[in-house]
């Protein structure tokens, strides 16, 4: 393997063995790819001395062997992943043509020094060992993974994927050989549609950490923080164990010594992109609509909102905290499915500062409409000793809450009935997504006094997390992206546009309109300025 030479963080990926999913990565061209290629195939799974060898009367003709050139008091044999007949390797990407620009060019460095052949689309090596690739851009792609069994799994930058996807692909990833475990292993940047899942589950709970003084780099006039690995993680729930392996630029010297212009490029890029490409940095990423977000500025701690000095303080005063001065509203997005989950939002507005404060949150999956209606109530009067006739209004999403639903015969109802009928009346939400966000927008920038029109405190775990993860569409640059979990975001515009518009409040009248009515309001919606009272 003379031919082939790792760069030290590549090194790392490859003697790391311990952990069930090797995610590698941080910013552009720190050789992710490479070391991907040769993780899926030279895996080292057995590592035997020769004395031991001896003993066992051990057959070596199938194993590999050092030399005295490896620096090795003793000889030892030992075999790579790919050495076992039935090994089974799947590398996924989003689609076929960068499978085949990208990492195919990485594989054809390493594989055919290892005796691999390329044929009919996979890589089948001299004991009958296979790697494929797999392009996985429509949902049809995910059927192929069911009901497979793969012993490594690779992804491709893991962060254009969806959270849902990866579970999907990642269940075929299982093991029965005696030797060869099932493990998975990720390249990634930070950036696209999952930048924040990732960040949450596998950056965030393996912190880099910084690894000696920064460095300067005469030729680019520029310093970089070099970083390392934090501990490996486990997972409480599944006892799966990840490491995250950073690298930048500076850590492939293949690159950043021999492509001056690859890493001017990156310099010259907007401070997102820059800071993400060549820095690493998770904390922003292109694309990110409200990029005024800055948590120390938009979050505010519940203790001292409610002033208190503790957590058992805390629970005291927010059962007998003074609103006077504050007009209280709720706002609601509907939801049953885990992913779409019932959101509701709690917001104290002060007409003194103008300040907005969402000062809690329920997000649920699970709950009935007449649940979520129960729960809405036992939460006020619970946690803050409020009722529904403390909210000024109670806005709900325009069209889930009010579309009729089939109770069979002739018989219909609506969930804002079901809220009626224990006692919440709903005020229609505007859904103009455009203005919703530009409302969304204006409520968070900060102003000349340093500070944000609205501001959320830190008991509203999922909105804090959520709308600083949303992404623009990038179909429609002036509004969220929708296949994100955005039902914080959605209750907050409703919320938004009612407080700074005019809200159609629900007529609960049981008062039936006569025809005169009825063709009055007919004929003002098909030419309101056209109608003049005689």
């Amino acid at each position: 393997m003379d031919q082939v030479i790792f760069e030290p963080k590549q090194q790392q990926a490859l003697q790391t063995n311990d952990v069930d999913i090797l995610l590698l990565g941080g910013a552009r061209g720190g050789g992710k790819s490479f070391v991907l290629a040769a993780k899926m195939a030279m895996n080292i799974e057995e590592w035997i001395p020769a004395s031991e060898a001896k003993q066992r009367h051990l057959d070596i003709s199938s194993y590999r062997s050092t030399n005295s050139e490896d620096g090795l008091s003793e000889i030892f044999y030992y075999k790579y992943t790919i050495d076992y007949a039935d090994y089974f390797g799947v590398i996924v990407r989003k689609t076929e043509p960068a499978l085949m620009a990208q990492t195919h060019k990485e594989c054809k460095k390493i594989y055919p020094i290892l005796g691999g052949k390329w044929s009919n689309k996979e890589w089948v090596f001299p004991s009958g060992a296979n790697i494929i690739y797999r392009p996985c851009q429509r949902p049809e792609h995910l059927e192929w993974f069911q009901g497979m069994n793969v012993h490594r799994l690779g992804v491709e930058e893991l962060t254009q994927f969806d959270e849902d996807a990866i579970q999907i692909i990642e269940a075929c990833n299982r093991s029965s050989h005696p030797i060869i475990k099932a493990k998975k292993f990720f390249t990634t940047n930070p950036g696209n549609r999952g930048h924040h899942w990732v960040k949450k589950k596998y950056v965030d709970t393996c912190r880099s950490l910084p690894d000696g003084d920064p460095i300067y780099v005469e030729k680019y006039k520029l310093s970089y923080q070099p970083v390392r690995s934090g501990k490996p993680y486990t997972n409480p729930k599944t006892e799966e164990s990840h490491l995250f392996i950073p690298s930048l630029v500076f850590d492939n010297r293949h690159l950043s010594e021999r492509d001056d212009q690859f890493v001017r490029n990156l310099q010259g890029k907007n401070h997102i992109l820059r800071e993400m490409w060549l820095n690493g940095n998770w904390d922003v990423f292109a694309g990110q609509f409200f990029d005024m977000w800055d948590e120390a500025r938009h979050v505010v701690s519940e203790l001292e909102f409610f002033n208190a000095a503790n957590n058992a303080e805390l629970i005291l005063n927010k059962r007998k905290f003074d609103w006077k001065s504050w007009r209280l509203y709720m706002s609601n997005d509907y939801g049953y499915a885990e992913k779409s989950a019932w959101a509701c939002g709690f917001y104290a507005v002060s007409d003194e500062t103008d300040k907005i404060i969402k000062f809690a949150e329920i997000v649920k999956p699970g709950l009935t409409i007449l649940q979520q209606a129960r729960e809405t109530k036992e939460f006020i009067k619970t946690k803050y000793n409020l009722s529904i006739d403390d909210f000024e209004l109670v806005i709900a999403d325009p069209k889930s809450y009010w579309q009729r639903q089939d109770k069979g015969g002739e018989e219909f109802y609506d969930f804002a009935t079901v809220y009626q009928d224990e006692g919440i009346h709903l005020t229609k939400g505007l859904n103009d997504r455009e203005h919703g966000a530009m409302a969304f927008l204006e409520a968070l920038r900060i102003r000349e006094d340093g500070t944000p029109q609205m501001q959320f405190l830190d008991c509203c775990v999922q909105t804090i997390e959520s709308i600083p993860a949303l992404p623009a569409d990038a179909h429609n640059l002036n509004d969220v992206d929708t296949t994100i979990f955005d039902h914080p975001y959605d209750e907050g515009r409703y919320f938004l546009m009612v407080l700074k518009g005019s809200p159609y409040k629900e007529n609960h009248s049981s008062q039936k309109k006569d025809w005169r009515d009825l063709l009055s309001d007919f004929s003002q919606k098909l030419n309101p300025k056209s109608w003049k009272v005689a």
